[in-house]
């Protein structure tokens, strides 16, 4: 499985809790060990100046934001809530 974050999975000094944190760490929870692709840029930039990652977030899901998983089926699931769901449902722990 593959989790696209932005620029990582750490927590931002002074922020609310980051939503790529928030889905990866349900998934180890979870007893998943995603990978972890870093998408860069920002979802707001057009088309034009995203990176392949963020390029293949949004054919996938239709949105260029992350966090987004794809499983190891295929599916794509999009949202740090919808993730967490998912982890919740399909923990292995």
């Amino acid at each position: 499985m593959k989790l696209y974050v932005c620029w990582g999975t750490f927590q931002v000094p002074g922020a609310r809790e980051h939503p790529c944190k928030i889905a990866y760490d349900a998934l180890v929870q979870a007893d998943f060990e995603p990978e972890v692709i870093k998408a860069h840029s920002v979802g707001f930039l057009p088309r034009a100046v995203q990176t392949g990652a963020r390029k293949k977030v949004e054919d996938a899901t239709g949105s260029k934001w992350v966090p987004a998983l794809e499983t190891d089926e295929g599916e794509w699931i999009s949202g740090s809530r919808e993730i967490v769901a998912w982890a919740e449902q399909h923990a292995r722990v």
